[in-house]
């Protein structure tokens, strides 16, 4: 984990105000977890370059499953990832 990627990910968590709804929520702690970087089968999830690319493919997913993604900024690569909460949104 690099500290820039680590600064990054709070500030992809921004304004204050969501970043504070998230971390009451637990949803900011979920950025350390392994699952974040990686699948329940142990493989890297696909990493974006850009946060434009991953909300692309957010919406991609969206739109082909019918269930909310989201992107975010992992700490573990230099990329971003996209995936959902536990509290999905439909």
């Amino acid at each position: 984990m690099r500290i820039k990627n680590l600064l990054l990910a709070f500030r992809d968590q921004g304004p204050f105000t969501r970043f504070c709804k998230n971390l009451v929520k637990g949803h900011v702690l979920g950025l350390f977890h392994k699952r974040s970087h990686f699948r329940d089968t142990g493989a890297a999830k696909i990493s974006y370059s850009t946060k434009q690319s991953a909300t692309k493919a957010a919406a991609s997913m969206a739109k082909k499953t019918g269930v909310w993604f989201s992107n975010y900024k992992c700490v573990f690569c230099d990329g971003y990832h996209i995936g959902k909460n536990r509290e999905n949104k439909t």
